[in-house]
């Protein structure tokens, strides 16, 4: 009996948790009434939005995140002999579609204090081999672009952003997305943005892959039964562009609270040895994870300690790309990457959403304090 109460009083916290309000399941029903469930008007809507949102010419919707990245790249014509330099501390989503098309991903190190990827190895990285660079605006922190722009520029190398983690963040004042030829946005259940489900976007303003992009995900067609292309069947539902169009319209909003929870944890935990987030001067960090650094040995200690007490963090990612089994069979070159294979052993993800309290924040921030 003491037991079940014991059981009562802990907390059932995850590191994220989807809004659903009356007007997201509104307008799910308006789709179930239209009769119409895939290439519809709310996919219209969703795109078109979703470019006045970012900035750009064209918003193209797909399946998810790592189809909306495969479609961009095939859409340049990426494909075997061609390198992709890419960080290798990011979800394997980011490099999938470059061994789906036979490229070769060129791992890099990140920045220490952000995450991101370190333009200086991106310089050492670049061959003539080197087709594309793609910087992953991880967490929700942009990467440093410029330096990136530069080499791109120079070298005639295409820039493609990974934004599926970055909805709303700024680097120097301009949304992600905007800067390469083409962005790439995630709409997973715990992105700052989602369509309750699978769901993804890509932004350009290049007139052939926007063209490109459309035939590839809908089974390479140009109009209807006239297939050009040998393409994907990578097509966004309508219920999914419904609930990504009220998700949209709320997204200052999420991103105004993710920034109060990051700020209260930070100043929670401030006075503790654990490594918080940095925002660089540059950046508006949106904060998709909120992630903190320990010393390795004890990282099992705190994650164990939480999950006792009903809080559930996360490590995100425990194994660096370039260490994948999946990479190892490719026979790629696996490089050394020491701030990568450091910070893989000290991080942990803690809860962030924007229906998480600030009482719960306090009450994560002290468990967190005696466990260590």
């Amino acid at each position: 009996m003491n037991d079940n109460k014991q059981l009562d009083k802990k907390a059932n916290i995850y590191t994220s948790k989807v809004f659903v309000n009356e007007e997201m399941r509104r307008a799910v029903n308006e789709v179930f009434d239209s009769g119409m469930f895939v290439m519809g008007k709310k996919k219209e809507e969703f795109e078109k939005k979703f470019a006045e949102f970012i900035g750009s010419k064209y918003a193209i919707a797909i399946s998810n995140g790592t189809t909306a990245l495969e479609v961009t790249l095939q859409s340049l014509g990426i494909g075997k002999g061609d390198e992709v330099i890419v960080p290798s501390h990011t979800a394997f989503p980011t490099i999938e579609p470059i061994l789906q098309l036979s490229a070769t991903p060129v791992f890099v190190d990140i920045d220490p204090k952000i995450y991101t990827i370190d333009p200086k190895a991106v310089e050492r990285a670049v061959t003539k081999k080197t087709k594309v660079i793609m910087p992953v605006h991880l967490y929700g922190h942009p990467a440093d672009l410029d330096p990136i722009i530069e080499i791109c520029k120079e070298k005639n190398i295409f820039l493609v952003e990974d934004a599926c983690q970055a909805h709303n963040a700024k680097y120097k004042g301009k949304i992600v997305g905007s800067f390469g030829i083409a962005g790439c946005f995630s709409f997973y259940p715990s992105k700052n943005v989602t369509v309750c489900g699978d769901g993804g976007m890509i932004v350009t303003n290049d007139e052939e892959i926007n063209k490109k992009a459309r035939m590839l995900l809908n089974h390479g067609q140009d109009g209807n039964y006239n297939h050009v292309i040998l393409g994907h069947n990578y097509r966004l539902s309508e219920i999914q562009c419904a609930i990504g169009i009220k998700q949209l319209e709320m997204i200052e909003h999420f991103t105004k609270r993710r920034r109060e929870i990051a700020e209260l944890y930070q100043e929670n935990l401030k006075d503790t040895k654990l490594i918080l987030p940095f925002e660089a001067e540059y950046a508006r960090h949106v904060y998709h994870l909120y992630v903190i650094r320990t010393e390795a040995d004890k990282r099992d200690k705190i994650i164990e300690g939480l999950k006792k007490e009903g809080i559930h963090c996360g490590i995100h990612y425990p194994i660096p790309c370039h260490q994948q089994e999946a990479v190892k069979h490719k026979e790629i070159k696996v490089p050394f990457l020491p701030i990568t294979e450091k910070i893989v052993k000290e991080i942990i993800t803690l809860p962030i959403y924007p229906l998480l309290k600030d009482e719960e924040v306090k009450m994560i921030s002290e468990k967190i304090k005696k466990l260590i």
